[in-house]
């Protein structure tokens, strides 16, 4: 196209010559009483003729030069002009191109918009090693762990606990007084469950008192006491007066399923009617929760009551397993308090990176809103922050002695929110779009050479047409 254009910007010139001759004719057609025979002894009758054909033949060539029939003819027109030219058939499509050209093709990639630069790594290691020392100093574990039990020197002696930790759980709404109490109470008086025991009926057998179940253990066997799922199995537990669990055995340390009917105040037939019982249902599982979290036991973590049921693993010196090490940890203050004060370490990471972000998106697109599903760069750099907070997380576990409860839930919680749909994106959508991201860019260039074609074309037809009608009138 720009030897085609090279060609083109002459045409003006040839016209140019072409109207000269047309008025020197027309002063000749004038004055043609008073020509003499010697004066047209130089005059060629052809030459605007030749003129013409000069030009279109100019114009043939360029235009026929891009033309091929096919694929194979195309290939082999650009191997003979490679040679002709003396290029490298060999050589990659990179050095035909210019500098320009090739910068503004890093720039328009699809890697390019989500690269990053020296601030994001700076701000991903700020953010990642500030939750670190957060989780070291401040989360900690949940209580100081005693020198002795039961006259047997304690495995981790002399840990300090959280401070954060110590002050929340300090305050027990069951036994304190004031309004927040009060509070807490009036709802646990309202708010009466039937999972909120340790006495049910299973298989047809009552049962008195179900394996490992205690008043300190029963939020942690109960899964209608844990704050994630509590909810959901809550309300069905309420609808049929039943309760849902896991019982403990301490001889063989192994968690089995259970559901038995609760013969309480609460029966599992009898409501007034059903849209009450839909209500109660609702309603009473979650001020139940919202009565429980300030007691002195608490409520167990998240997902907490759902870990006590693998029956696997082979942790630490005594070989635990993973519901032996859920059921060690609420025992020993990790309830859903502590989960809240571990939450500052990805709270920080949150707040750094997040607030990073939104002053970058803004300096380049003029917007503080933006979309992580839309961005995997911001998703990447939330997710490498994580992983230097959660591999910190696994030193603090080293430095106290592996003692599980160093380990910050709530951090790895997050690292997993952002590793699951960064492993979709990977194996999933990367490539997806990055052909949609190179089909935009084609379509976009390609539209405008079919522009810049037209004009050429069009500005082609329009003088070669001028030229044809000074052929005819000659």
């Amino acid at each position: 196209m720009d030897d085609v254009e090279d060609h083109f910007q002459h045409t003006d010139d040839t016209s140019e010559k072409l109207q000269e001759l047309e008025e020197l004719m027309d002063e000749i057609e004038a004055d043609a009483d008073n020509l003499q025979p010697g004066d047209l002894a130089d005059y060629d009758s052809d030459e605007i003729d030749r003129i013409y054909e000069r030009h279109q033949a100019s114009v043939r060539q360029d235009i026929e030069s891009l033309d091929f029939e096919n694929w194979d003819r195309f290939v082999q027109q650009t191997k003979t002009y490679a040679l002709k030219h003396g290029i490298d058939p060999l050589a990659p499509y990179e050095t035909l191109l210019t500098e320009e050209d090739l910068q503004r093709l890093r720039d328009e990639s699809y890697d390019a918009q989500y690269r990053w630069d020296r601030a994001d790594y700076l701000f991903v290691l700020l953010a990642g090693i500030t939750a670190s020392l957060v989780d070291y100093f401040l989360v900690m574990i949940p209580q100081d762990m005693p020198d002795s039990h039961l006259g047997v020197e304690s495995e981790y002696a002399g840990q300090d606990g959280s401070p954060i930790t110590k002050w929340m759980q300090s305050y027990d709404t069951h036994s304190a007084s004031g309004p927040v109490a009060d509070f807490t109470n009036w709802l646990g008086d309202l708010s009466k469950v039937p999972y909120d025991r340790t006495t049910a009926v299973i298989d047809g057998e009552l049962v008195e008192h179900i394996p490992g179940m205690s008043p300190d253990t029963h939020r942690l066997q109960s899964m209608g006491h844990d704050p994630a799922i509590g909810w959901i199995v809550g309300f069905f537990d309420i609808l049929r007066g039943t309760m849902t669990g896991f019982s403990y055995d301490n001889a063989s340390g192994v968690h089995e399923l259970f559901q038995g009917n609760v013969q309480s105040y609460l029966p599992s037939s009898g409501y007034e009617e059903t849209a009450i019982r839909l209500i109660k249902a609702i309603l009473k599982p979650l001020a139940h929760l919202v009565s429980d979290v300030g007691s002195d036991a608490g409520l167990p973590a998240p997902f907490m009551t759902l870990m006590q049921g693998i029956n696997a693993g082979s942790i630490g010196e005594h070989d635990k397993t993973v519901g032996q090490i859920a059921r060690y940890m609420y025992r020993n203050g990790y309830d859903f308090r502590h989960f809240l004060v571990s939450g500052m370490t990805p709270a920080v990471i949150e707040i750094v990176l997040r607030g990073y972000l939104m002053l970058r998106h803004y300096s380049e697109n003029g917007e503080t809103k933006f979309t992580l599903a839309s961005n995997p760069k911001y998703r990447s750099m939330l997710l490498a922050a994580h992983g230097i907070a959660s591999a910190g997380n696994a030193g603090k576990v080293a430095l106290y002695q592996g003692n599980p409860l160093a380990i910050n839930q709530a951090e790895w919680m997050a690292l997993f929110r952002y590793l699951i749909p960064h492993l979709k994106y990977v194996i999933f959508d990367k490539h997806r779009l990055r052909m949609e991201h190179m089909d935009e860019i084609v379509d976009e260039e390609w539209d405008q050479i079919l522009e810049n074609g037209r004009d050429i074309f069009r500005q082609a037809s329009e003088k070669e047409m001028e030229t044809a009608q000074l052929g005819q009138a000659h």
